[in-house]
């Protein structure tokens, strides 16, 4: 069964689920109270906050944890890259980044699993491309961010299975990045596209409460 969590009402009610035909998220802060949430969670804190739905749901994925931010992160990345020019620059960088992540997404996260997720870290911060210097560009880093670990800081994964659990909730305890990914997509593509990401988004949800249900 999925998490417990203090929006499940309201995701119930913006998927649906309760029965009903879905609704838009609500989840019962003000503007002001969602904004002083978003604004402690941003990994750059002069990276603008998303807005509208997309920040009501940036602000229910961290309390959905990391799994649910990782699926929600790629997916909204995906969406931005559809609606982005093919002869736009910096889409063979988030094309790989995205490739890379699903690797992972599809892998039994093992210790050498991990350790590929954070070889991935040097691409990202070594001389990366001038071309994915874009809000596309930060936004698949930031997905990154969202799935992944720190390896400087962290180093490689420890193989006894209790320590590794430990580790993980320090070591790639970034969910709260999951903010700056919907900032970045939604300067990638502007604001009569909002629809189209938050209904990736809500697509992200159902799935990954199926995967949890299963």
């Amino acid at each position: 069964m999925p998490q417990a969590n203090i929006y499940s009402e309201a995701v119930d009610r913006a998927l649906g689920s309760d029965g009903q035909p879905p609704q838009p998220l609500v989840i019962g802060l003000s503007a002001t109270e969602r904004d002083s949430v978003l604004e402690q969670s941003l990994f750059s804190p002069d990276r603008q906050l998303p807005t509208g739905e997309l920040a009501d749901w940036a602000i229910v994925l961290i309390d959905l944890g990391k799994d649910a931010a990782v699926m929600a992160s790629v997916v909204a990345v995906e969406t931005a890259v559809r609606l982005t020019p093919p002869e736009s620059p910096d889409l063979p960088f988030v094309t790989k980044v995205l490739t890379e992540l699903h690797v992972w997404e599809n892998s039994t996260k093992g210790i050498e699993d991990l350790r590929k997720l954070g070889d991935l870290w040097w691409d990202l911060t070594r001389n990366p491309p001038q071309s994915a210097n874009t809000p596309l560009g930060e936004a698949a880093v930031m997905a990154w961010i969202v799935a992944g670990y720190d390896p400087e800081g962290w180093g490689n994964p420890p193989e006894d299975p209790v320590k590794l659990l430990e580790w993980l909730n320090e070591a790639a305890n970034n969910v709260t990045a999951v903010v700056d990914v919907f900032s970045c997509v939604q300067q990638a593509v502007g604001s009569e596209n909002e629809s189209s990401m938050v209904q990736s988004v809500r697509l992200a949800v159902c799935k990954w409460r199926k995967t949890v249900m299963a």
